[in-house]
């Protein structure tokens, strides 16, 4: 075991991100990952982001097992396996900063949109008798070209998560048009994350050596307690808020990831 200073500093980053985590379903590895990369490196980095949500992860997927949307589990399953294969493969022959400012952009984007709907539009067109559930806008959100468009952030936020482990935005993107509620939201994309990381990320960085380091292993004694602490924290939030307020939190929150990721890769290049 060793100590560094710099263990503590990812640490308390980890309280942060976690709140999200615990709060949405996602968001702890990418929003953490620019500080953890930084004081670690990449190749600490990358397998500390994996194994640090471990725990949190599989005690919230026993809790919320009966709220997972299984259907769009298995669909995000499906698609994402790929993309992750050959992420894994391609690791160090992507450049990371082209794939982070690619990705960040798409999700600015997209957060940018779903922003000004949830705060200015849609309020002001529910006064004027707008029925976000009517059959009318069921049609649009379920129309052939935003099929596409979803199915198509499965195949790339795979590749991109196998690469990088920053696939958690493109995924949600998905998850978001498909699982309404916000339990089953966070279920869902719980299970998502157990599922992908213990099959894939965890075994491939096991079998590539990336865990045989005391730098690694010391950075977590230090983070999961942290970690822990700002999860439990977001889990009690996560009770307290509707179903409104729960989308907006998301919206922002993919805003903040999806920008950091795109200025930080954009100024790296």
């Amino acid at each position: 075991m060793t100590f560094d200073f710099n263990y503590i500093l990812v640490g308390l980053m980890e309280i942060f991100s976690h709140f999200v985590q615990g709060c949405t379903g996602f968001g702890a590895t990418v929003i953490a990952a620019p500080v953890v990369t930084g004081l670690l490196g990449t190749d600490v980095g990358v397998p500390y982001g994996t194994l640090i949500t471990m725990p949190m992860l599989y005690f919230l997927g026993i809790k919320c097992f009966k709220e997972v949307s299984w259907k769009d589990l298995l669909k995000i399953c499906i698609l994402m396996a790929p993309g992750m294969i050959v992420g894994n493969i391609l690791f160090g022959s992507i450049p990371a900063n082209v794939a982070k400012v690619c990705i960040g952009g798409v999700v600015t984007v997209i957060a940018l949109k779903n922003i000004y709907e949830a705060f200015i539009r849609d309020p002001k067109r529910i006064k004027e008798g707008w029925d976000p559930e009517s059959p009318e806008e069921l049609a649009k959100a379920n129309s052939v070209p935003m099929k596409v468009f979803r199915y198509a952030c499965l195949l790339v936020g795979g590749c991109v998560h196998g690469a990088f482990n920053i696939g958690g935005p493109l995924i949600t993107v998905y998850t978001l048009y498909s699982v309404k509620e916000k339990g089953r939201f966070r279920a869902t994309m719980t299970w998502v994350w157990i599922i992908m990381n213990t099959c894939f990320n965890m075994v491939s960085q096991y079998s590539a050596g990336r865990y045989d380091t005391p730098i690694l292993w010391s950075a977590l004694a230090i983070g999961v307690p942290l970690a822990a602490v700002g999860f439990f924290l977001g889990h009690l939030f996560h009770k307290k808020i509707n179903r409104e307020l729960f989308l907006k939190c998301v919206y922002v929150c993919l805003l903040v990831v999806g920008g950091d990721m795109f200025i930080r890769a954009l100024m790296a290049l």
